[in-house]
């Protein structure tokens, strides 16, 4: 992965949860997601994903800061088969993570628990295509 730096070193909390959602982003990417769509804000981040091949349309990431926490929930969006698909989101399974920022990105800007959000993300990606691929 590379180093996902801001350019600046403050070591700021509000840097810290961008920094981190980035190197998400890149982790996603190099599991073969493609970021088609990137909304940054002040304590809410939602990124769009797609994959030819996959068994899910989609994958929302969507990231919540709470203090020095960040949720995220991770959206697999399934082809939607029916009217009931459309009303009540049938085709929508969540998967949400809970990240400590300052355990993952240190005061220099660095990720410091690489290995962990590869592991997340490879579980995350696999839990949501699996239910794609029972339905």
């Amino acid at each position: 992965m590379s180093n996902p730096s801001t350019g600046s070193g403050t070591g700021a909390s509000s840097s810290k949860d961008k920094y981190l959602v980035v190197a998400l982003h890149q982790l996603m990417e190099e599991y073969g997601w493609r970021g088609i769509e990137k909304h940054f804000g002040s304590v809410k981040h939602h990124i769009i994903y797609v994959k030819q091949g996959s068994p899910l349309d989609k994958i929302e990431l969507k990231a919540n800061v709470l203090g020095n926490h960040m949720d995220v929930d991770f959206l697999g969006i399934t082809p939607q088969k029916g009217l009931l698909d459309k009303v009540f989101d049938f085709n929508v399974r969540v998967v949400r993570k809970s990240f400590e920022i300052d355990k993952f990105v240190s005061d220099d800007m660095k990720i410091t628990s690489e290995q962990n959000l590869r592991n997340t993300i490879v579980i995350v990606i696999k839990s949501l295509e699996d239910v794609a691929k029972k339905d």
